[in-house]
């Protein structure tokens, strides 16, 4: 059994997700790495059978004396059970009230939720080979991606970073296409951090050509304007003078 001096209700403050509908993978990855952190999640698994209720004496057999083992789990089980409640939003906890234990409660959650997160799984993996940069930056692109890629393998799914990375490259947009072209090349493998750094340099190009393009337009604006105005006043000095 997990050691009596751990504070039961002071993990709530570690635990910050609350199950919804749609984050049964998120929450459930935070709830069990925590409660494993502290020895506490067997009980949840149903790996800490509950003692006997009465003490057993060698001469009388089962008596009505209640055991300290058995006041000790309860109390402990009872304080996990409360712990999984405060987590869970009013909608999830409907599936769990008449629970008398956190084994109970954890296998109606897990009984409850497999399938939306089965659901859950398939359109992450959807988003991750379908998502578009758009106006988005590099940076906030691949984290985003990142993100999708760290809750598909909090369950077991492997996305490596090859993955990743040509998920990346498939949702930039065409202004990124000779930096696609050269990465996709290589022979040898490229790290998250030095593709971050390459498509970092490759955005600021783009956008220091933009930059220039604009600069170079404005110029020419002016420039017809300036002409513009020239020629029309010639016009009118020339029709002045015909007057």
């Amino acid at each position: 059994m997990a050691d009596s001096s751990v504070k039961i209700e002071a993990l709530l403050g570690i635990l910050t997700v609350k199950l919804q509908d749609d984050n049964f993978v998120k929450w459930g990855y935070q709830f069990q790495s925590v409660l494993r952190g502290y020895d506490l999640f067997d009980f949840f698994l149903g790996e800490i059978p509950c003692p006997s209720k009465f003490v057993i004496s060698p001469d009388t057999g089962i008596t009505k004396e209640v055991s300290a083992e058995y006041k000790e789990w309860v109390r402990k089980d009872m304080a996990l059970l409360s712990l999984l409640i405060a987590t869970l939003s009013d909608e999830a906890m409907k599936h769990v009230i008449g629970c008398r234990t956190s084994h109970e409660a954890w296998t109606c959650l897990q009984e409850r939720f497999a399938s939306i997160s089965v659901v859950r799984v398939n359109q992450l993996k959807i988003e991750l080979h379908t998502a578009q940069k758009g106006g988005e930056s590099v940076d906030k692109f691949l984290m985003r991606l990142k993100n999708i890629r760290d809750q598909l393998v909090s369950v077991g799914e492997r996305i490596s970073d090859n993955d990743l990375m040509i998920a990346v490259l498939s949702g930039l947009p065409a202004d990124f296409e000779m930096i696609h072209t050269v990465i996709l090349a290589r022979d040898t493998a490229l790290s998250l951090k030095d593709f971050r750094a390459q498509l970092l340099v490759a955005e600021g190009s783009i956008e220091s050509k933009m930059q220039s393009l604009s600069s170079s337009m404005a110029a020419m604006c002016v420039q017809g304007e300036g002409s513009s105005a020239q020629r029309y006043q010639g016009y009118e000095h020339g029709e002045s003078s015909n007057t």
